[in-house]
């Protein structure tokens, strides 16, 4: 069974860094534990959007709990912040990644570069129903290594006005 991530960046998959590539390896359950630092935006539609997909509150230290499980054609990942859960679901379609949280499902353009990954948002529906591009968010996210260590970087912006929605950014490493 390859791996989701090695499926969508093909030859490039193998360039990726070690813990990176490691952690996205998935043939069965990953699991991982670190911290993060957590930022929210301020405005009101910032805050209504970050509800809605239960992105974790603003903290400075967080800890943080991440598994990972390959069901069939897809992975299932929680996130637990603090406490607080959000999931998603990753599958391929047409040949690109799409995660799903709820009824919004958003296509992902994975590609690596200067040794990370990075996965911006390049399309979305609601349901069956394509959003046009206005209303798509900007998700400037990567993972890469650093000392031997998973690190990530996610800052999701809302569409149209760029104003922040929430920045995590912390590191992993596997459970046991």
């Amino acid at each position: 069974m390859t791996p989701l991530f090695a499926q969508v960046l093909g030859a490039s998959y193998v360039t990726l860094p070690t813990s990176v590539r490691a952690a996205h390896d998935l043939r069965d359950v990953h699991r991982y534990r670190g911290y993060a630092r957590i930022t929210r935006g301020t405005r009101l539609t910032a805050r209504l959007i970050a509800r809605l997909f239960r992105f974790p509150k603003a903290n400075d230290n967080a800890p943080v709990q991440v598994t990972m499980r390959r069901v069939g054609a897809t992975e299932e990942w929680e996130r637990i912040f603090d406490g607080a859960a959000f999931r998603s679901t990753l599958r391929i379609k047409d040949g690109q990644m799409t995660e799903r949280f709820g009824w919004i499902t958003f296509r992902i353009g994975l590609f690596i570069r200067k040794d990370a990954l990075h996965f911006p948002v390049t399309g979305a529906r609601l349901g069956w129903l394509p959003l046009p591009a206005a209303f798509l968010p900007r998700s400037i996210a990567l993972e890469t290594e650093r000392d031997g260590r998973f690190v990530f970087d996610v800052r999701i912006e809302a569409p149209v006005t760029g104003a922040l929605i929430v920045h995590y950014q912390g590191w992993l490493e596997p459970e046991g």
